[in-house]
């Protein structure tokens, strides 16, 4: 198995470099077909790298649709190579997409096909309950007769597996019913081979025209991996009825077929065929014990992500169980969160009376005081209450109340660094910069000049304080009344430091009242100057010197 994955591997980077210079060939059709019916090993090549091409693509450029579908085919391919686990992975992906999309028909198609790939994929591995419990549900959201059809003969696979043949004969003989006067002959073939094979374990007579019919309607259509299953099976047949000249022809006629397409693994079963016609003793022992070592090897390999899945009623009591845990582990965070509150109160406090020795500083403290109270009681203290209110419900999950205590946190962030005093060891670099950064988002865009080559260190304390607070009153003023979506910040120092503020939005004509008053009165404090350039519709330009 391991030497078929490397040679795939190889296959896949030789073909990639193949394709760098050619067209690509934007078909879903095209590479899906190909998919279903490959006639040789390689021939999944060419689809796993055009899908794996459509799931590298930026979300712009692609749908979500497409990208389900995608993984469904890659998944397909995975599993036809022998790579359970990526499969299965990217078979849940495709599911978890689906969920978030609205439900259409081809949405339910593609997840019922999704389902019963999964059911393919633990059949392969021995879990029979769980493939059972997938294949139930692809039936489940199956409402196209091919489909049910194709999903029922699986069922009788798994059956088959479990050696509970009468079952897998009634699910077959339900699916054949289905068919009726339905022309599918593909399909037709495949349910009547494995019909033939069922009723040859219950009875080693039985079975034979069915598997025969079978070979006459995948001949009729040229399918050769079909062809080459019948070859198999009618092989197994003659030699359960002891003909084992009929049951060599049919192996050598697979091995013809399994050479001619180049398919190692199919190649293999021929050749395990022609091995068990030999009637060597020892070469038969060596084949009974290097499958069941290869069969223990694989089971212990595999990671299934699916049985992590959480689908069933112990799931959902584990997760009630998990939700008490989490909602002490928020009476932990809440209460964390109040420390936060003491500390940054602790802070602003601190700062407003370290400035009480002048007299108009001391007065803006009082005003300040005033209104950090209100907003403290007003959104913070609201809204600890609400989040409390909502800890006390069973309703709220932990995601719900991770959200407010977020929204709490970044309540008190915002007092604090609106209050936040600048020290003399701190660097005023990272200080300024970390400002304009938090007014940058997905609208707008902050874009600051020759920042970090000013030398900060000449500057006082006092002047740091009060040209941090004229920035900031700037960039809450651009958020609230701009509607900018560039901001860009120059700085130059010739003797004194020159700023140049400017953005790209609605502009106004200039009235110097509130925050613009307070920004050149902060300035004018420390021996500056500043000056405003506005029109409407032409932004606003704002040039600073300190």
């Amino acid at each position: 198995m391991k030497s078929i994955k490397k040679s795939f591997l190889f296959f896949i980077l030789f073909i990639s470099f193949q394709l760098l210079g050619q067209k690509q060939i934007d078909s879903l059709t095209f590479y899906s077909e190909m998919v279903k019916n490959p006639s040789k090993e390689f021939d999944l090549v060419k689809p796993y790298l055009f899908f794996n091409k459509i799931l590298n693509k930026p979300l712009n450029e692609t749908s979500k649709i497409n990208i389900i579908y995608a993984l469904s085919y890659k998944s397909s391919i995975e599993l036809k190579q022998g790579f359970n686990y990526e499969s299965e992975t990217n078979a849940i992906k495709g599911l978890d997409l689906i969920k978030k999309e609205k439900q259409t028909n081809y949405l339910r198609k593609i997840k019922t096909g999704l389902y019963n790939h999964l059911g393919i994929l633990y059949r392969k591995q021995n879990f029979f309950i769980k493939s059972h419990e997938l294949y139930n549900k692809a039936l489940s959201f199956s409402n196209n007769l091919k489909d049910s059809i194709t999903i029922l003969n699986n069922i009788a696979n798994v059956f088959k597996k479990e050696n509970k043949y009468t079952k897998a004969k009634e699910t077959l003989l339900k699916a054949y019913g289905k068919i009726g006067k339905n022309k599918y002959d593909k399909l037709l073939a495949r349910v009547l081979d494995n019909l033939g094979v069922v009723k040859s374990k219950i009875n080693k007579n039985d079975g034979e025209e069915e598997i025969l019919l079978a070979l006459k309607l995948r001949k009729k259509k040229g399918y050769l991996l079909g062809i080459q299953t019948s070859y198999n099976n009618l092989s197994e047949f003659y030699r359960r009825n002891l003909n084992l000249k009929k049951a060599k022809e049919y192996a050598l006629k697979s091995l013809k077929i399994a050479n001619e397409t180049r398919n190692t693994l199919n190649r293999q079963k021929s050749l395990g065929l022609l091995t068990e016609l030999s009637g060597n003793t020892y070469v038969m022992e060596y084949k009974k014990i290097n499958d069941s070592i290869v069969k223990a090897r694989q089971k212990n390999s595999n990671k299934f992500a699916l049985l992590k899945y959480n689908t069933t009623k112990e799931k959902e009591k584990a997760k009630e169980s998990e939700l008490k845990r989490e909602k002490a582990e928020n009476s932990r965070i809440l209460f964390q969160l109040l420390g936060l509150f003491v500390v940054v109160l602790s802070i602003i406090t601190y700062f407003f009376y370290r400035e009480k020795h002048k007299k108009k500083i001391v007065e803006r403290v009082i005003e300040t005081e005033g209104k950090i109270s209100k907003t403290i009681h007003d959104v913070i203290a609201n809204d600890i209450y609400h989040v409390m209110a909502k800890f006390q419900s069973e309703s709220s999950t932990r995601e719900e109340l991770l959200d407010d205590l977020e929204k709490v946190y970044d309540s008190a962030r915002d007092i604090s660094r609106d209050n936040y005093i600048i020290e003399e060891h701190m660097n005023f670099e990272e200080i300024i910069y970390d400002l304009f950064m938090s007014y940058k988002n997905e609208k707008v865009g902050i874009v600051t000049k020759n920042l970090q080559k000013i030398n900060w260190t000449k500057f006082s304390v006092q002047k740091k304080n009060m040209l941090y607070r004229v920035l900031k009153e700037l960039m809450t003023n651009m958020r609230k009344y701009s509607e900018a979506t560039l901001v860009t910040i120059g700085f130059e120092q010739k003797g004194k430091i020159h700023i140049k503020y400017k953005d790209n939005g609605v502009g106004a004509v200039v009235s110097k009242k509130n925050g613009l008053l307070n920004a050149e009165n902060r300035i004018k404090s420390v021996g500056g100057s500043i000056i405003f350039n506005s029109e409407p519709g032409n932004g606003f330009i704002i040039k600073i010197m300190v």
